[in-house]
């Protein structure tokens, strides 16, 4: 099965990535996302695409899920993260994470790529490309982007291969290896 993920240059590309705690499982995705999706919606937010965590090379709590959300603007995400209605129910969203990582606004392209959900794909953060094969991309960071954890580095995105796996075994230093699984489409 295959999905899309459609990017514009005129957008804010975001990399999110958590694990809900297993007790919170229901509400976050039976209320938080019910009574924030259109919220989010009304400030110009939109799925790219979701995705499922295989593996991570990062240390503590892995991710489980994650996804690629456009945003009109930094300023749109801001204003969400400002409203009064999601600003309610903030300390209970940070709550429900055992491990929580947003924010990370990627430059874009015009672009509409094919994604096979049947397979697993790499998302490799590093300085610069420590595999030799080309990815399908590669955006850096944006100097307007809500968190600078990432400042300096790229997001690539490739296929998963045995050049990743071997990268995700042994990491270099300030390298992040993500072994994930697109969801299929929901629209």
């Amino acid at each position: 099965m295959t999905t899309e993920m459609n990017l514009r240059a005129d957008r804010r590309l975001e990399w999110a990535v958590g694990k809900v705690a297993d007790d919170k499982t229901a509400w976050m995705y039976g209320e938080y996302f019910a009574e924030m999706g259109p919220v989010m919606s009304a400030y110009g937010s939109e799925l790219a695409a979701g995705f499922a965590v295989v593996d991570a090379s990062i240390d503590g709590v892995k991710p489980v899920s994650g996804a690629f959300t456009t945003w009109p603007s930094a300023e749109a995400r801001i204003g969400f993260h400002e409203d009064p209605r999601f600003l309610k129910v903030q300390p209970a969203r940070e709550a429900a994470f055992d491990m929580f990582s947003d924010g990370h606004a990627l430059e874009t392209m015009n672009e509409v790529i094919a994604l096979n959900t049947d397979s697993d794909y790499a998302v490799i953060i590093a300085k610069s490309n420590p595999l030799d094969s080309d990815p399908i991309f590669d955006l850096l960071l944006q100097a307007d982007s809500p968190r600078q954890t990432y400042s300096g580095k790229s997001f690539s995105l490739r296929p998963w291969s045995d050049a990743a796996e071997g990268l995700l075994s042994d990491t270099p230093e300030g390298v992040e290896v993500y072994r994930i699984r697109f969801n299929p489409s929901e629209r």
